[in-house]
């Protein structure tokens, strides 16, 4: 016997979950900025509504909002034109894959201001 679906709550079927509608007991982040253009300054957001907005995961914003609520009371989030910045390509991070130009890159980066600061960092980076 097949189990019967019923539409009665809203439109929605009453088994599983449902991720396109706001749930009442989300988690509410207040934006302020003006920057983005799908979001309203003053408004509130779910946190996958802000991570929709921004291109990246719900734990990757969940982060950011954590990282910046340092000067706020405990309780308060609020997310900023700098929390809802897309993701950003970063060839010259330290991790695994990227092409060989930009590890290439990476490991000549000028981090040295004088010759004797660059002859020094040369023989510090060989091996013994």
């Amino acid at each position: 016997m097949k189990q019967q679906i019923s539409n009665d709550c809203m439109g929605y079927q009453n088994y599983g979950s449902n991720k396109n509608h706001r749930n009442r007991n989300a988690t509410l982040v207040k934006y302020i900025g003006h920057e983005h253009k799908d979001l309203v300054n003053g408004e509130y957001y779910t946190y996958r509504e802000l991570g929709n907005a921004a291109g990246v995961s719900v734990d990757a914003i969940k982060g950011r909002i954590n990282s910046e609520m340092i000067d706020y009371p405990k309780g308060t989030r609020v997310a900023t034109d700098n929390t809802v910045r897309p993701k950003q390509d970063k060839p010259f991070e330290n991790c695994r894959g990227g092409s060989k130009k930009h590890r290439e890159m990476r490991l000549n980066l000028p981090r040295c201001e004088t010759p004797s600061e660059a002859l020094m960092a040369k023989w510090l980076s060989r091996r013994l």
